[in-house]
């Protein structure tokens, strides 16, 4: 098993560097600095990680399929601003005109006050709805359906059945619009909006908005689509604990979940960031920023890391927006070094080592600046 975990980690952290590499590389072909080469960048970008690589024969991992968790939600939000720019919704909407009566009804009763009809589509996208998150949250005396899985993985959760354990075995957080907590529950939802919005299935949704037109081969819903072209690489297992739940990971109750590479990850925040899936003007409203946990801000379907400026200088890592999954997965756009940067460290509970990596790489980064 431990074998099996290191490599995991391994085929991340080198995707990391590929992807790395892509980004330097164009940056180098805009610059008219010769410090460094092409390939002397390269090797530092290798020489950089290469204490979390035990074996070093693996290498061009750039198109390593892997689960991107909760950076679904990225994409989930720029579905909903897409039809928010195309007239088809409204931010300020309450979710009861897109969703049925009987999945929402009493979705959020907080101390005796029924506030189901009154949250709005905005509050959903920037989970300030104070609905429960369905996967970590617990029911009295209960285990959350994370724990769940882990002891029934073959378990098959229903259509909707995730939703409605929110509703029906939880307590929301506070009344909506009032203060912020994460939940999986609030995505959930949005993505039952699209598909009421648009009479289509999630995944023809996101062939259409995004996949198709950019070229996106290698990204898929699974169990839904397949890839256009398929890799030579089956995903990256993940692990919990040194266990390895990739099985867990495909289950229903994770429905729905996104396969796709580091390239083309990134692919999809550069259009995002360029204006090529919704305006500009739109994006800027995504970034509408709230406190989530320090150092997380949240706006839309994205978040904001951002530490104090002492703290910057010591770990290198400049503020940054896009989002972070569960399995250790990271899409994120530094605007300080017009950097982006995807990977995963496929091992779930992960949350800080992915900032800890893409500090060191911003650290070399801004050290050929500082040479120029």
């Amino acid at each position: 098993m431990e074998t099996k975990k290191t490599k995991g980690v391994k085929i991340a952290v080198i995707t990391i560097v590929i992807t790395a590499i892509l980004m330097v590389m164009l940056f180098l072909k805009n610059s008219n600095s010769t410090d460094y080469s092409a390939d002397e960048l390269n090797k530092k970008l290798e020489n950089l990680v290469s204490t979390l690589v035990v074996d070093k024969s693996i290498r061009n991992c750039v198109m390593t399929p892997f689960y991107i968790a909760s950076i679904l939600k990225l994409y989930t939000a720029a579905v909903i601003m897409k039809l928010y720019e195309m007239g088809k919704l409204s931010l300020d909407d309450p979710i009861s005109r897109y969703l049925p009566e009987e999945l929402i009804r009493g979705i959020h009763i907080y101390k005796g006050k029924d506030y189901s009809q009154d949250i709005t589509v905005k509050q959903l996208l920037s989970h300030t709805s104070g609905i429960a998150d369905y996967y970590l949250e617990k029911p009295e005396g209960g285990k959350s359906v994370f724990e769940m899985l882990l002891e029934e993985p073959d378990r098959i959760w229903k259509e909707n059945e995730t939703i409605e354990w929110a509703r029906d075995k939880l307590k929301p957080n506070f009344p909506p619009g009032t203060d912020a907590s994460y939940s999986d529950t609030n995505f959930d939802l949005l993505e039952k909006i699209i598909e009421s919005i648009t009479g289509q299935p999630l995944h023809v949704v996101f062939d259409d908005f995004i996949f198709h037109p950019l070229g996106l081969k290698h990204t898929w819903l699974i169990e839904r689509s397949a890839p256009q072209i398929s890799l030579p690489a089956s995903p990256a297992e993940v692990f919990y604990k040194d266990r390895n739940i990739t099985n867990i990971r495909s289950n229903s109750a994770y429905w729905p979940y996104m396969i796709s590479t580091s390239e083309e990850m990134i692919i999809f925040l550069k259009a995002l960031n360029e204006g090529r899936i919704i305006r500009k003007e739109t994006l800027e409203l995504m970034h509408t920023w709230h406190k989530l946990h320090f150092p997380i801000q949240y706006g839309y379907g994205t978040m904001y890391f951002k530490l104090p400026r002492l703290m910057r200088k010591g770990t290198g890592i400049t503020p940054l927006w896009g989002h972070s999954g569960s399995t250790g997965s990271f899409l994120y756009y530094s605007e300080d070094l017009d950097l982006y940067m995807a990977g995963s460290l496929n091992e779930v509970g992960s949350d800080v080592m992915p900032f800890k990596v893409m500090g060191s790489v911003m650290k070399l980064f801004s050290a050929k600046n500082k040479s120029h």
